[in-house]
């Protein structure tokens, strides 16, 4: 029997709620739920025979944010095992990716003994690729955590697309809803500026999270960025940085044999 579902409600209000994380809900006797979205934590409450724990008011101005998703996961683990159905964890976009508590709690939970399933969700940048029509498989595509870039000093190449997550939350692991500083991103436009010229356009990405909304682009040169500290402040964006150019073909003896169908007959049966 399974003790925990971890699930993910999608970006945009519940629609992207799949079957799998429905049936997941249908099965549960609680639900500890990590998203901002009222009419997602209303929906799960009045559509599902379960009971809604929000999660999101344990966040604390300034407290170190794996201070609280430890917090988060204890609950869920706490609970688990102990009814007679079980308790899903419901977070924002997929449960997987660039999400703590999801993993404490499938860690933890069968150390404990207790049987985890997880449900893939829709996340952030499946919405990206569709509001800007980015194909990963063209030119191939460089992920990175803000933060993680400037502390691992990642290095970029310039002929491949860059997503970069969580840049309203650059330099800092604790949570705040303070404004920014524009200062606050020199660094990391420091960074950038090693591998990119200033000129170069670099694009806001900020999905649209309920169904009447649009999704929003704002495209600024890399020498601009500190000016829209603002914009950055106002939703959870995506920083996409196009290629500076497209990189040609290298293997031209490959692209040869690729195109042949003498070539495949060597390498199939």
């Amino acid at each position: 029997m399974v003790d925990v579902f971890i699930i993910g409600t999608g970006m945009v209000g519940y629609v992207q709620l799949t079957i799998e994380a429905q049936q997941s809900l249908d099965r549960s006797e609680v639900a500890y739920v990590v998203d901002a979205q009222k009419i997602v934590k209303d929906h799960i409450r009045d559509e599902y025979d379960v009971h809604v724990v929000d999660l999101t008011t344990e966040y604390t101005e300034k407290e170190d944010r794996r201070t609280t998703y430890e917090l988060m996961a204890r609950k869920v683990l706490d609970d688990a095992g102990t009814r007679d159905n079980p308790v899903a964890l419901a977070l924002y976009g997929h449960p997987m990716v660039f999400v703590s508590p999801s993993r404490m709690v499938a860690e933890r939970a069968r150390e404990r003994g207790l049987d985890v399933e997880i449900k893939p969700g829709i996340s952030a940048i499946d919405c990206v690729y569709a509001d800007i029509e980015f194909d990963p498989a063209r030119n191939g595509v460089h992920m990175f955590e803000a933060t993680d870039l400037l502390l691992r000093e990642w290095e970029l190449n310039p002929d491949v697309p860059v997503m970069l997550w969580q840049i309203g939350a650059v330099e800092t692991i604790r949570h705040t809803t303070g404004d920014s500083d524009p200062q606050r991103f020199e660094r990391f436009k420091r960074y950038l500026r090693q591998f990119y010229p200033d000129d170069h356009t670099i694009q806001l990405l900020q999905t649209a999270t309920y169904p009447i909304a649009e999704s929003q682009r704002v495209e600024i040169p890399l020498a601009e960025l500190e000016t829209i500290a603002s914009t950055i402040d106002a939703g959870a964006h995506i920083l996409y940085i196009p290629p500076v150019r497209d990189r040609p073909i290298q293997n031209r003896e490959l692209l040869d044999q690729v195109r042949s169908k003498e070539h495949i007959e060597t390498i199939t049966r």
